[in-house]
């Protein structure tokens, strides 16, 4: 574990960034499995489901596993079919809320943000898939 922890230190700043946002995911997912449990929701599974992605991609990372990029990128499908959590919304959404507090959109306003919101947060999730591989394959290739 400790060397794990050794490691996250030397990556580089992006992958630790998607790191802390998938812990915060996964606890973030883990909340509202709790609250799904206690109101009896449908969507229980999906959350577990991206619960399951979090976990994959946190310990995959510390593990150096290049095939954490194909999590990434299932997760960033997913999110796009279904509920938006792609690992970045934590960070836009900070955008978003500055944004609103700022200028105090239309209604129209916010039916752009949106899209641009899907859009921004499903293009960095696939990057992030390209540089975890990238980044991985090389640390792999090279030892």
């Amino acid at each position: 574990m400790k060397t794990m922890l050794r490691r996250f230190a030397y990556f580089p700043f992006f992958i630790q960034l998607i790191w802390l946002l998938c812990v915060l995911g996964a606890l973030i997912n883990m909340w509202i499995m709790g609250r799904d449990l206690l109101g009896d929701s449908v969507l229980f599974r999906l959350h577990l489901g991206y619960f399951i992605l979090y976990v994959g991609q946190i310990v995959f990372i510390l593990l150096r596993e290049k095939y954490v990029a194909f999590l990434t990128l299932v997760q960033g499908i997913l999110a796009l079919l279904t509920t938006i959590d792609f690992i970045f919304t934590p960070f836009l959404q900070i955008f978003g809320h500055l944004y609103y507090w700022l200028f105090s959109p239309s209604i129209e306003s916010l039916k752009v943000y949106q899209y641009v919101f899907v859009s921004a947060a499903f293009t960095l999730q696939m990057a992030s898939a390209a540089y975890l591989w990238g980044y991985l394959h090389l640390k792999k290739a090279s030892r």
